[in-house]
């Protein structure tokens, strides 16, 4: 039975790394679908840190989603300057380009936090999770070797909520 789960797992996995770019359609906002896809992470403390960088505006709504849905996370408004004496568990990054967002997910002395962008639509580079708004629709997108990158381990079935499709 366990070798069973962990074979559709990996098989899962390998699918997903083997297919076009993923990504997931919602009529929820950027907010909730951040915190939703926290809830696919194993975490190694009760209650992760997620950072917002450069955007306290961001890091209200957050807390707005937070106590809206009854996620346990804590929100943090910080500056970039502030990230390396901060303890992030998850960043969400909205004002950077992909290149400067590969820049800061790479300069951690530590592990790379999970990141999210609001500002990486193409999602080829930076931020593991690029979240995006068209036609009233919050959309992500999953690079998976941002992903990859990350200690932080999510759980497979989050790419199930992404399907391939064409651009």
């Amino acid at each position: 039975m366990v070798n069973t789960k962990i074979r559709v797992y990996v098989f899962i996995f390998i699918t997903a790394l083997m297919s076009k770019p993923v990504y997931a359609v919602s009529t929820h906002n950027m907010f909730i679908i951040t915190l939703s896809i926290l809830s696919y992470a194993k975490w190694n403390t009760p209650t992760p840190a997620l950072c917002v960088i450069d955007n306290p505006n961001y890091a209200l709504q957050f807390n707005q989603a937070i106590r809206l849905q009854g996620y346990h996370y804590k929100i943090s408004s910080i500056r970039l300057n502030e990230l390396d004496k901060s303890s992030c568990n998850a960043i969400f990054l909205s004002t950077f380009s992909p290149q400067e967002e590969q820049k800061i997910i790479h300069s951690q002395r530590q592990d790379p936090p999970l990141s999210f962008s609001s500002t990486n639509q193409a999602c080829e580079i930076g931020s593991a999770f690029c979240l995006y708004t068209r036609n009233n629709n919050t959309s992500f997108k999953v690079n998976l070797d941002s992903l990859s990158q990350s200690k932080v381990r999510v759980d497979p079935r989050v790419l199930l909520l992404a399907k391939a499709t064409e651009q």
